[in-house]
């Protein structure tokens, strides 16, 4: 007698081919959809790429009008043009958006969904294109500036002064101006620099704010004070039988001392190098040791210490300038900076 086939052993076999096809058509059918959402979202992009600013404008008019006529009339263009970019509309979001109806043509829902997307993309382009503006007195815009602290007393006090009434949200960030200071205004991390004798640069936008000169500083009572009354200006052979305080400033490359008093250039008589100007009144209030300072910064010390300075030899200085990037030529909220430096400096 013939046996019987095994009919579980025959479903399991078939069975798991049903399985295995049916999985099969699951990837497939997914591969399809992915397939098919890659070519809609291709589409839609080239769809936008054509897009311009007038078939925006013309759906934010369709949308306030309900009317193709009327919105031909406000972008001055004809029917068949307004009809060719409701039909690029159309094709694009996949929505008639106008229909006729028996009281005549409506938007539809999707399209009364628009009115505020449509509007935001228009002011949004808008902004792009919109020249950057300023306003000092509601700013609290953050300028970053690298400068010694000479620059600050002569420069930057005085600007806040004035700030504190016209601008008193702006801020302002200094950081000490060193020669890694030129590669942050390059890079961007600083805003702008305040510095003398700079090398013109051709990425560099250099505004020269005034011309200073250098006094001599001393104590009351110094030896050179009654010398002093007797001259229009020391010379270096006044102040060489002194102990000398020298200011060390920022270059691109390193500290340089700043040799002026010297006779001989040989630093003989230069018993203090540092590289901050205020400090040097402390440096010589209890001793016979002077120092030169710029104009400006002796101004200052003779109002709050009881310190004297005098002259020092006439067409000895240096130019003092605002240095920033070519990329801020057209920035606004540092031209307004540049141009209130130039006027606050030029009657300090």
């Amino acid at each position: 007698m013939a046996r019987a086939p095994n009919r579980s052993w025959a479903e399991g076999l078939f069975g798991g081919a049903r399985l295995g096809f049916t999985c099969q058509l699951a990837r497939d059918r997914h591969n399809l959809d992915d397939a098919n959402g890659m070519l809609g979202m291709q589409a839609m992009n080239d769809g936008l790429t054509s897009l311009d600013m007038r078939t925006l404008r013309f759906l934010q008019l369709l949308l306030r009008t309900s009317s193709v006529t009327r919105t031909a009339m406000h972008l001055g263009i004809s029917q068949p043009a307004a009809s060719r970019i409701l039909a690029r509309v159309r094709d694009l979001i996949g929505d008639p958006v106008l229909i006729r109806t028996q009281s005549g043509y409506q938007l539809t829902d999707h399209a009364l969904s628009l009115n505020e997307p449509v509007d935001v993309a228009l002011s949004a382009i808008a902004d792009v294109f919109r020249p950057s503006t300023f306003d000092p007195a509601q700013s609290s815009h953050c300028y970053r500036i690298a400068s010694t602290d000479y620059g600050v007393a002569a420069v930057l006090g005085p600007m806040i002064e004035v700030f504190a009434v016209t601008a008193p949200a702006l801020r302002f960030d200094v950081s000490p101006l060193v020669p890694q200071s030129f590669s942050d205004l390059e890079k961007g991390a600083i805003d702008l620099l305040l510095y003398a004798d700079l090398d013109a640069r051709d990425d560099l936008l250099i505004q020269k704010l005034f011309d200073e000169t250098y006094e001599v500083l001393f104590r009351q009572g110094h030896p050179l004070e009654e010398h002093a009354v007797s001259k229009q200006a020391l010379t270096p052979q006044d102040v060489s039988p002194y102990r000398l305080v020298e200011f060390s400033f920022p270059g691109t490359t390193g500290l340089k001392p700043d040799t002026i008093m010297r006779e001989d250039g040989d630093g003989s008589h230069a018993v203090f190098q540092q590289p901050y100007f205020t400090t040097l009144p402390f440096l010589v209030r209890e001793t016979d040791a002077v120092a030169a300072v710029p104009k400006r910064l002796a101004e200052q010390v003779r109002k709050l210490t009881p310190l004297c300075s005098a002259p020092f030899q006439p067409g000895c200085g240096f130019p003092y300038h605002l240095v920033r990037h070519e990329r801020s030529r057209h920035n606004p909220a540092v031209n307004w900076l540049k141009e209130r430096a130039l006027k606050i400096t030029k009657f300090d």
